[in-house]
């Protein structure tokens, strides 16, 4: 098993847990992420998406903390973290700018613990 650490970011207040990511289609970008277990799904500014090629698979409505149901794009993805491939992601896209956000569908893939109090996130694969 191999795993990969990563410092939580002091932006958020409390500090909080991300990963530096590579996501891939056609061809890859590097950025961080925050870590969300209470997202169902991945989310990735649009023009992200747009960047690496990816592939548009359909609309559907989604509801986001606000409870108001709204229409989201989803696109096809592959999220790697370390050398650790996730194929077949239907990311959310978000309008450009946003924070990407990495939800339950890439990390019920991974071990994911959440040091806290050292403000370290250790991901295994």
């Amino acid at each position: 098993m191999y795993s990969t650490s990563f410092e939580y970011d002091s932006a958020y207040v409390p500090s909080a847990p991300v990963a530096t990511i590579q996501v891939r289609s056609k061809s890859a970008v590097e950025l961080v992420a925050l870590l969300d277990s209470g997202a169902d799904g991945t989310m990735i500014p649009i023009d992200v998406l747009g960047q690496i090629g990816a592939r548009y698979q359909e609309t559907r409505y989604m509801r986001g903390v606000t409870g108001v149901r709204q229409t989201a794009d989803l696109y096809l993805i592959t999220v790697q973290i370390g050398p650790h491939k996730i194929t077949g992601i239907r990311a959310t896209a978000v309008s450009v700018g946003s924070e990407a956000i990495l939800g339950r569908d890439v990390l019920n893939h991974l071990i994911v613990t959440l040091n806290g109090l050292a403000n370290v996130t250790e991901i295994a694969y």
